[in-house]
Order: structure tokens, then C-alpha cells, then sequence
């Protein structure tokens, strides 16, 4: 039986899978929009219901809503209170663009002026099996991440990805 945390993934690598065959954006306000805004708000709440808020106070968790067109590469990202997802560190959660699964793990933001290192991802030109985070050039992630873990569709597995999310706040603590 699948259990609600599983149905929300399902519902957003459906919608991944849906969008990567349009051949034009999805405005942000659109239909289909609105209802992956739906899921990711309620996915987001589920996995924050499950982080150990005390250890790691005055976090707030975000999804993407897009401007004007909503995002080729959904995410959530849980990041301090303080900051947001483009101006700091953030444990984040990328929906790779054709549905099959998320990257997940701390992340930079694009615009992140500290010399923090990163990890290039394989070229997805050399893999098969590369999840690819690369949106618009403002929304790409496959070289962001600090410490980028692969959650596969089929194989998602909800206890390794939350203690994962766990190590990455972690690792957010210690770099704030």
C-alpha cells in the first residue's frame, strides 16, 4: 500500500513527466500550476513534519510557485527563517525534469558569493541514469548541491531520504 508521503512524490514526478513533453511554459497561475503548488505544499509540510525540528530551530520550508511561468524543476528547500532559497544555504529537494526522481541534499544558490565547493554531477551526455536538475539558467542545479544525493522514482525510499535531509541540515548548521 502506498502511504500519503509516497502518493505526494507520485503526484509531482507525474506532473515532471507531464510538463517535459510541453512544448511551451506553464503560466504560474495556470491550472496545472496551481495543482502541483497544491502538492508541493502539502509534500513539504509531510517532510517537515518528520525533521526533528528542535534539533535544528528557526527553519522554515519553502516550494517552488514560479513567476509568471512555474518552474521546469520543482523543489522544496528548507532553509533559516532569516534567509531565502536564492540568498543562502538551503537543504533542498530537486524533481529532475522528466519525473524520475529528485536530487537531494545542501545547496547553493546561484547568486552565492562565499567559496563554498560544490559537486559537478555527471553530464547527463555521459549517463543514462543522470537525474537532471537543469532548468532555465537561473534554475540550474545539477552543479549546486554540497553534498548531492539520488532518490530514484521506483526505488524512493522515504527513511533514507529524510535521514539524508537530516546529515544535510547538519552540514546547514555548521555553515550558518
Amino acid at each position: 500500500m502506498v502511504n500519503n508521503f509516497e502518493k505526494k512524490f507520485e503526484e509531482i514526478f507525474n506532473f515532471c513527466v507531464y510538463y517535459n513533453q510541453l512544448n511551451a511554459p506553464l503560466p504560474a497561475g495556470g491550472a496545472r500550476a496551481r495543482i502541483a503548488k497544491f502538492e508541493l505544499n502539502i509534500l513539504k509540510d509531510l517532510i517537515f513534519e518528520k525533521i526533528p525540528v528542535n534539533d535544528f530551530p528557526n527553519l522554515k520550508i519553502s516550494y517552488s510557485k514560479g513567476n509568471g511561468r512555474f518552474p521546469k524543476v520543482p523543489w522544496i528547500a528548507i532553509h533559516p527563517i532569516a534567509s531565502s532559497v536564492s540568498k543562502g544555504l538551503s537543504v533542498a529537494l530537486c524533481f529532475a525534469k522528466d519525473g524520475r526522481g529528485i536530487v537531494a541534499g545542501l545547496m547553493v544558490p546561484n547568486n552565492y558569493h562565499l567559496n563554498i565547493s560544490t559537486v559537478t554531477r555527471v553530464d547527463k551526455k555521459k549517463s543514462n541514469n543522470f537525474l537532471d536538475v537543469k532548468g532555465s539558467t537561473s534554475s540550474s542545479y545539477n552543479n549546486k548541491f554540497i553534498n548531492p544525493k539520488e532518490f530514484y522514482r521506483e526505488k524512493l525510499n522515504e527513511t533514507e531520504l529524510i535521514n539524508h535531509l537530516i546529515d544535510s541540515l547538519k552540514l546547514l548548521k555548521k555553515n550558518s
